[in-house]
């Protein structure tokens, strides 16, 4: 009986880590696409973590199976100690500490130079798309 829910939790555990992995990428290429000064990237990392998860809800369902799966992808090129540590610091989310976070970039790091470049691609597009999707839901449009 308890055999039947290791794949159950297992299934959970991995879409909390790639859960955790979108928002953590999407903070990361937030950061890079406008310009933060070195003194503030840690901070609007935080800030782009909440903005990207709000904007990967936003993405239609099959764009964000996708995106789920890349991730996946790059997710299975981390050692097993690698995805322990990454599940650990991904459970403290914003609440992380500055060098907390620097770790999970590294890790992210790792994970997504593991993937080809179209995959790659592909997964800046859709990253970019939540963003902006994030963004637009934020700025009140005009009358």
């Amino acid at each position: 009986m308890a055999t039947a829910n290791v794949p159950s939790s297992k299934k959970n555990g991995t879409w909390l880590v790639i859960g955790i992995i979108a928002l953590a990428v999407l903070a990361v290429i937030v950061s890079r696409v406008f310009y933060f000064s070195p003194d503030s990237t840690l901070d609007d990392t935080r800030k782009g973590m909440a903005l990207s998860q709000e904007g990967k809800k936003l993405l239609p369902i099959e764009e964000q199976r996708e995106l789920d799966t890349i991730y996946a992808e790059a997710f299975k090129s981390l050692s097993e100690e690698e995805r322990r540590r990454f599940m650990t610091l991904g459970q403290k989310g914003t609440a992380a500490t500055d060098d907390e976070i620097i770790e999970t970039a590294t890790l992210i790091g790792k994970a997504l130079r593991s993937l080809s470049p179209e995959r790659g691609a592909r997964l800046g597009a859709l990253v970019n798309k939540a963003v902006q999707l994030a963004q637009q839901k934020a700025v009140p449009s005009s009358p």
